[in-house]
């Protein structure tokens, strides 16, 4: 998880600084929020699903899905709202996390290769 989180943080920093280098602010405004809506969406996720597995709380995951969607439907709608908003951006952002896994599944799959050949 650490490494998934690292790669969208560093994802989310580069993809700011050469969007507001080449484009307009507002591009790399909104692409950094959607990075930062998605990275702090799995943190939390991680730190709720670690409560849940040491308790064994089914209630709690509920409302932990139940509540995670609320808060990122009244995000998201507060940010449509807002005149800087570039809903392209903010979207190519939230889909950053697809390199992050992609990142994720190499580094694993390199792993599993090492540990099969040895003998």
């Amino acid at each position: 998880m650490k490494t998934v989180l690292t790669t969208q943080a560093l994802i989310t920093v580069l993809g700011g600084l050469l969007l507001g280098f080449y484009y307009a602010p507002q591009h790399s405004l909104s692409f950094v929020t959607g990075s930062l809506v998605i990275l702090g969406s799995f943190i939390m996720l991680g730190i709720g699903y670690g409560m849940i597995f040491k308790k064994k709380l089914i209630a709690l995951a509920i409302g932990i899905i139940v509540f995670k969607y609320a808060i990122l439907g009244i995000i998201i709608f507060t940010l449509v709202k807002l005149s800087w908003f570039n809903p392209l951006w903010f979207s190519m952002g939230v889909t950053s996390f697809v390199l992050s896994a992609i990142v994720y599944a190499l580094k694993e799959s390199l792993n599993r290769e090492g540990k099969d050949n040895v003998i």
